[in-house]
């Protein structure tokens, strides 16, 4: 129950952080066309939130959002493990050591609404508020599931340099009050910045650079510290596919592991995603 008070209490923040916005709030917006996007991503190791869930295996995960217009959407991630890697008491994060990764098959389904408040000021943030839910479908029992609430934003005009902050928020908890999946909710925090910028030897590839920095209070494990986790440096571009106009965008990231709890070593890894939308 305290946890679901939490979720309401982000979910009622807010909503008063959108009624600030007086003038796009009272707006009409006009209804939109459904769109779809699919996108077909592999990444090296699934690293979730400083953990390394598959511990050094790479998966496969496709995703389909469909944007709802209004600024709602719908999304269904899905995440099927390698068959490379090792899992075991040696794992690099603990909370995972003992997971096998045959049930690590996972789908997460994604509700969630986009809007932007104090447009015409330096305060202008862009915002996505949503719930997940977290489906391992080849486990037995929902009291493996799990669910969040979360609140993610970014600044793109307080800043003159082309940096812009972003932030998030995710509240989490076990779906089912009888779990016995060891998983303890909690907070997660995340800030960090972005940058996209051009080299003049490729000005056709736009670049992106991200850095983030993360406090786990608590979420994982009943042995997850409440403390600063890890912070992770990425780099991407993205291309055209010439024959079919799908958005190819391929990714680096290097993870600095702080708190060994959550992560016992730092982490390098990359992704590519093929993205179309109809």
């Amino acid at each position: 129950m305290k946890k679901l008070l939490v979720g309401m209490v982000v979910l009622l923040s807010v909503a008063g952080f959108v009624n600030a916005a007086e003038q796009a709030a009272a707006a009409p917006k006009a209804t939109e066309p459904m769109g779809v996007t699919v996108d077909l991503s592999y990444t090296s190791k699934y690293i979730w939130r400083g953990f390394d869930i598959l511990d050094n295996t790479g998966a496969f995960q496709p995703s389909v959002n469909v944007d709802l217009g209004n600024g709602f959407s719908a999304n269904v991630w899905m995440s099927y493990a390698g068959p490379a890697g090792t899992t075991g008491a040696d794992a690099s994060s603990p909370a995972y050591a003992s997971t096998s990764r045959v049930n690590r098959t996972e789908y997460n389904y994604t509700l969630a609404y986009n809007g932007a408040a104090y447009e015409d000021c330096p305060w202008k943030t862009n915002y996505q508020i949503g719930w997940r839910y977290y489906d391992y479908i080849d486990t037995q029992t929902k009291g493996s599931d799990l669910q969040e609430v979360f609140l993610t934003g970014s600044m793109p005009a307080l800043l003159d340099n082309g940096v812009v902050p972003h932030f998030g928020v995710m509240q989490m908890w076990n779906a089912k009050s009888y779990a016995s999946n060891g998983f303890t909710g909690g907070t997660i925090y995340l800030a960090g910045l972005g940058y996209d910028f051009t080299l003049d030897q490729v000005p056709e590839l736009p670049m992106t650079f991200t850095w983030d920095i993360v406090y786990n209070d608590g979420v994982g494990a009943d042995t997850v510290d409440h403390d600063w986790s890890h912070m992770v440096w990425g780099l991407s571009t993205s291309m055209t596919c010439p024959m079919t106009g799908a958005k190819v965008v391929p990714a680096v990231y290097f993870q600095n592991s702080f708190e060994e709890t959550v992560n016992t070593q730092d982490e390098l890894w990359a992704s590519i995603s093929y993205a179309f939308s109809f």
